[in-house]
């Protein structure tokens, strides 16, 4: 289960497991934000799919070499972009990401234990996609409202380089997206 605002979302790790998020599910229309938000779903899918195969090993090393160091990257642009333009609901999404953090903490404390492991890859995937659906639009809907929502998306230059993003191409093959780069 994730707790995002304050509400339960109840999950079945298995159900979770056997499907990909489709990165269009969570476009939120600025390309630098939708950039780090696909680069999540690749890393999450790949995940998804090494688990799938039995290939918990490498699964493993996909989430300590990327989705933990990544993650801290993406957030902080985030809350960069909110502090600056006044986001009112500032200190509950930031409140969210250390929920977040939390999840990804709990699955690196778990890599050895298959179960418990999978359980943390499923909440997030959960935790990412109720997160982008819900709470980032609550900033679109803000940022539209007062006027800024292109400067906004202009205020970061590119996206969080991924490193890994050639293994996960690799890993994900033809369900791989490419991660679209402002030029």
């Amino acid at each position: 289960m994730v707790i995002e605002n304050h509400r339960l979302f109840a999950f079945d790790t298995k159900e979770l497991l056997s499907m990909l998020i489709n990165p269009n599910e969570i476009k939120i229309g600025c390309s630098v934000f939708d950039a780090e938000h696909v680069a999540l779903v690749n890393m999450i899918n790949a995940i998804h799919k090494l688990l799938k195969q039995g290939n918990r090993e490498k699964a493993k090393e996909i989430f300590q070499k990327g989705l933990v160091e990544y993650t801290e990257k993406h957030l902080a642009h985030e809350e960069k972009v909110m502090e600056k333009f006044g986001y009112p609901d500032l200190e509950m999404h930031k409140k969210s990401h250390e929920m977040f953090k939390r999840v990804i903490a709990e699955g690196i404390k778990n890599l050895d234990d298959p179960k418990a492991f999978a359980s943390e890859a499923a909440m997030a995937m959960g935790w990412i996609f109720g997160h982008v659906q819900k709470t980032d639009k609550k900033y679109v809907d803000f940022f539209k409202e007062k006027g800024c929502w292109e400067e906004a998306c202009e205020m970061l230059e590119q996206p969080v380089e991924l490193e890994i993003e050639e293994e996960l191409r690799q890993i994900l093959g033809p369900e791989y997206v490419e991660v679209p780069v402002k030029k």
